[in-house]
């Protein structure tokens, strides 16, 4: 008993330790555990409280520290993991539940923590990220999904946001877009396409927008512009095909159109202006 009089453990004893089973109380008198005890502390199978009496772990102990298969409930009494546990810590094979029971997570954790290989779920149960973890953010090889489960990307991530080498999808399953990406955005060198597969540029790109060198192309793979861009458009030195494959035009391009210092083509290749000229197209 505690020197208030409320009970404070109840149960057997082994040379005056806890051992085999019994029920350990606060000092208010509240059950905060009920199992299996081994030398003094809890080891074996058991349940915790808090402090008003919910139960908030059920599952394995090891010297004292959830260790082995376990359940984590909330105040009201809802699971809210299902899995390993080492050290005290949820670590292993596991899953994470929101509070309407729903899975919110299912796979690895580390020091309680979304590590290594795992399946995020969105609060309907709908799978929307299938990957790699790291420290509780989507870090690694992964793909996410939409809410019908067609994929939206798969790729690198890093921190949460796509950062690395990977591919966006239409919706109906065709590439949007394959390359780099960065901070979520695509960033780096890359293809884009349109919805029927065809590849509509290759280059560089920038906070989602085309600047730097590239190649447009139209919905039958002719090139059909080579050169500069800037936030999207055109603008720089650059060269206007046919869809033949001839020059149309050469020089400076400016906001999407071909302006100032340049030479236009005619059909037969031949030169037919050539200085300043302003906005051919």
């Amino acid at each position: 008993y505690y020197k208030n009089g409320n009970k404070k453990y109840e149960g057997y004893l082994k040379n005056d330790k806890l051992e085999g089973k019994g029920i350990y109380y606060n000092k208010n008198g509240n059950k905060v555990y009920e199992g299996d005890f081994k030398n003094g502390e809890p080891e074996g199978k058991g349940i915790e409280y808090d402090e008003n009496g919910n139960k908030v772990y059920e599952g394995d102990y090891k010297s004292g520290k959830p260790e082995g298969k376990g359940m984590l409930y909330d105040k009201n009494g809802k699971k809210m993991y299902e899995g390993d546990f080492k050290n005290g810590h949820s670590e292993g094979k596991g899953i994470k539940y929101n509070k309407d029971g729903n899975k919110m997570y299912e796979g690895d954790f580390k020091y309680g923590k979304w590590e290594g290989k795992g399946i995020e779920y969105d609060e309907n149960g709908n799978k929307r990220y299938e990957g790699d973890w790291k420290n509780g953010n989507r870090e690694g090889t992964g793909i996410e999904y939409d809410i019908s489960g067609k994929k939206l990307y798969e790729g690198d991530f890093k921190n949460e946001s796509r950062e690395g080498k990977g591919i966006e999808y239409y919706e109906n399953g065709n590439k949007m877009y394959e390359g780099d990406w960065k901070n979520g955005n695509r960033e780096g060198k890359g293809i884009e396409y349109d919805k029927n597969g065809n590849k509509i540029f290759e280059g560089d790109l920038k906070n989602e927008r085309r600047e730097g060198k590239g190649i447009e192309y139209d919905k039958n793979g002719n090139k059909i512009y080579e050169g500069d861009w800037k936030n999207g458009n055109r603008d720089g030195k650059g060269i206007k095909y046919d869809i033949n494959g001839n020059k149309l035009y050469e020089g400076d391009f400016k906001n999407g159109y071909s302006e100032e210092k340049g030479i236009l083509y005619d059909k037969n290749k031949n030169k037919i202006s050539k200085g300043d000229n302003k906005k051919f197209e």
